[in-house]
Parts: structure tokens; C-alpha cells; sequence
């Protein structure tokens, strides 16, 4: 058992504690308490944390564990151990940062599930992972530029088969791709390269499986499709409209959308010379022009997650990012912090017991030297700690500074 003094809690985080300062005790991997500082102290070990912010546990929902660089032919060209440890290191870094729970998005040799039991066995530390394997996607042109990334399907039938496949292989969802890619040179975002019918076969494949899907999708076609068919999470998004959203709407919530925007934002304004090739930048801006309807779908009632679709060079250098870009778009610091967390544990299932600081859940926490809905910078720098299942896992400063 332990307790956290004196801490600064986000009331649209927090439940069943209305006051602004609390102490927080833990016991059992569990929040046991949240009470007014100085009525429930213990002798057990505690710490002042004289104000400073206690966040629930932070989500990625869109990120690839080996990403560990933009640059696309240096990474096909690497082993699969080489894979593998850059996929530990990512981990590393995203349990820095407070992400206590992540999806990965694909990968190949099936990295994520290997990286998954052993953090689930305690064998490396990471946040807890729910995985895909490889990306289903139908024959487009550039798919090559990804190595053994995509799982090429192009049939109701072989739609079906791969899913089964995936499922075989241990993977926690299946990742379709129905749109371009923006880092295909090749790709067009907003661009087909399935069709209504395999959308709908793809989520008929997933649900006979008892498994979801999460589908790459810019363009507004694409997102009213997987919209009609009922496709758990559409990721990136980008350019959706109001009709996709009226249709979200209209069936029943069953659809959320997962934005990832650091990747845009980083690109849209990266001047000429950065390095990126002139192809990428010059279609970026398409991306970036939509980002107001993400916003708007948003604030229409569309049940709206955390991604950041990083590599692990970009989001070692730049802490927080996402959180600078959705700033940038519109949205408010207390939006960003929900959907961070509470937002994006409902679109896992995992609200009850994830997402807020509540008694009885479990003690996934995040303290910051800051108040984020005051001002949102003191999410780009490391926490002063981060803990999952009530272990320290971070701690910031000093020798103490370490992943455990």
C-alpha cells in the first residue's frame, strides 16, 4: 500500500471525489481511496506530490511497435531481432511518457505479440499491448514500399481466410487498409482501394471471430463505408464529413474514430530541405486541410480516441506532440485529456476499470508537474511519474530515472 498526497485531479477525470486536491491510496494494484489531503493517512509508504497533477493512465491507440524510423527502405532492410529490440525500446519510451496501454497498428514477424506476452509475463517492461499482426490490404500500388508489412486479400474469401489466419497467429484485432497511405509514394489518402462489399465482408469476417477491425481510412468514402458496416475504429480519419458522421450517428455509435495527427502536423509544416521527399509534403497538406471535420465529428457525438502514428526517433525528440497539434486544430485541453484516456478506454471496453481515477479501478497514474487544462505544454515533457497496476514504473530525475 501507498499513497499519493496532495494531488491535483481533473474533475472530468475523476469519479466519485469532487474536491480538488486529494489523497490517493493504492493497494492491490487498485485505487482503494481518493480522499480529502490529511483524512485517510497512513503508515505506509506515502509522498507528497505538493499539487502537482494525477492523470489516469494514458492510451495510444494507433502507433507501430518497430516504426523506429520514417525512412521506409533503412527499415524493411532490418532483421527481425533488430525489429524486435527497436520494438522493446519504443515500449520503453511510451511508458515514460504515461501511455500505460497501447495498439499496435501492424507489424511483421508478429513482434507485437511476441513483445505482448512478455510484458504480460514480466519478462520486458511495456505498457499493457493489444495487437494486429500483419495489415490486410487488397493489391495497391507501392504496398512493396512496406516489406512483408501488408497480407495482400482481394476476395470476400480471402478476406475471410487471413482474418482466421491472423486470429490463428494470436493477434488481438485485424487492421484493414481501405484508403491510400500517406507514406506509400504511391498512395492517394482520401483515394478507394477496396470496396463497400469488402468492407462489409471484413466485418462479418471479425465478428464471426469475436474480434474487431480497424481500418486505415482518409478519405470520406471510404469512412462512410466502414460507417455503414459498423467497423469498430476508422483510423486517421481525415477527411470526414457530415454525412459519415450523421451515419456513425444514426448506427447507434457502433463506429469511433482514432485521428492521429502528429505525423500531419510534423509534415505540414516541415519546410523544403528537412529531408522528406517533396511527393510526401506536397500531398500533406490535403490531410491537414480536412483536420477541422475531425473537430466537428467530434463535438457531433463521435466517440473520438488517442493516436499518434509516430516513429520512435520523431516521438523521442518531440514529447507530446499530438497534444500540440490537436491544439492547433481546435480542440480544448480538457477534450485532448479525455480522449487520451477515458475516451479511448470505452472504445477498447476497458472503462471499467481504466480511463479514470476512481476507487476500485485499477491504478494505472500518470503525475505531471503542471495542470494540463490550464495549460496543455506540461504534456510535452516527461511525467514526474508514471504508474501501471500500481507499480512504479517511471520516476523523472535523479538515479531513480528509469523504466522498470
Amino acid at each position: 500500500m501507498f499513497q499519493l498526497l496532495n494531488v491535483h485531479l481533473i474533475p472530468s477525470l475523476t469519479e466519485g471525489y469532487e474536491g480538488e486536491l486529494a489523497d490517493v491510496t493504492v493497494d492491490g494494484g487498485r485505487i482503494q481511496s481518493i480522499s480529502a489531503p490529511g483524512t485517510k493517512r497512513t503508515n505506509d509508504q506515502a509522498i507528497d506530490c505538493a499539487g502537482k497533477t494525477l492523470l489516469p493512465g494514458l492510451f495510444d491507440l494507433h502507433m507501430h511497435l518497430y516504426f523506429s524510423t520514417s525512412d521506409l527502405a533503412s527499415l524493411v532492410q532490418k532483421k527481425q531481432n533488430e525489429n524486435l529490440f527497436d520494438a522493446v525500446k519504443c515500449a520503453k519510451l511510451f511508458l515514460r511518457r504515461g501511455y500505460t496501454t497501447i495498439r499496435d497498428l501492424g507489424n511483421i514477424h508478429y513482434i507485437g505479440t511476441a513483445l505482448r506476452d512478455a510484458v504480460n509475463a514480466d519478462i520486458v517492461p511495456g505498457p499493457r499491448i493489444l495487437t494486429a499482426g500483419r495489415c490486410l490490404s487488397p493489391f495497391a500500388k507501392g504496398n512493396d514500399a512496406f516489406g512483408d508489412l501488408y497480407y495482400e486479400v482481394n476476395t470476400n474469401e480471402e478476406i475471410l481466410k487471413a482474418c482466421r489466419d491472423e486470429c490463428a497467429k494470436g493477434v488481438d484485432f485485424i487492421k484493414y487498409m481501405a484508403t491510400g497511405s500517406v507514406l506509400n509514394p504511391s498512395g492517394v489518402p482520401g483515394a478507394l482501394i477496396t470496396s463497400r462489399e469488402e468492407i462489409f465482408a471484413l466485418q462479418k469476417s471479425v465478428a464471426s471471430l469475436g474480434m474487431n477491425a480497424a481500418v486505415h481510412c482518409h478519405g470520406a468514402e471510404g469512412i462512410k463505408y466502414c460507417a455503414e458496416a459498423g467497423i469498430h475504429t476508422i483510423e486517421h480519419a481525415s477527411m470526414i464529413d457530415g454525412e459519415s458522421t450523421e451515419i456513425i450517428l444514426e448506427n447507434g455509435g457502433k463506429s469511433s474514430i482514432v485521428p492521429t495527427l502528429s505525423p500531419v502536423g510534423e509534415l505540414y509544416h516541415a519546410a523544403e530541405g528537412s529531408g522528406h521527399p517533396k511527393w510526401l509534403l506536397d500531398k500533406i497538406g490535403e490531410v491537414y486541410d480536412h483536420a477541422q471535420g475531425i473537430v466537428k465529428a467530434s463535438r457531433a457525438g463521435v466517440l473520438t480516441g488517442w493516436g499518434t502514428d509516430e516513429t520512435y526517433d520523431f516521438y523521442e525528440s518531440h514529447p507530446g506532440y499530438e497534444f500540440a497539434v490537436r491544439s492547433e486544430i481546435g480542440y480544448t485541453n480538457t477534450e485532448m485529456l479525455q480522449q487520451a484516456t477515458i475516451n479511448s478506454a470505452m472504445i477498447l471496453g476497458m472503462d471499467d476499470m481504466l480511463g479514470t481515477i476512481k476507487a476500485g479501478k485499477t491504478a494505472d497514474l500518470v503525475l505531471v508537474d503542471g495542470d494540463p487544462e490550464k495549460d496543455i505544454s506540461c504534456m510535452m515533457a516527461d511525467p514526474e511519474a508514471v504508474f501501471k497496476n500500481g507499480k512504479l514504473c517511471y520516476t523523472r530525475g535523479g538515479d531513480n530515472e528509469r523504466v522498470r
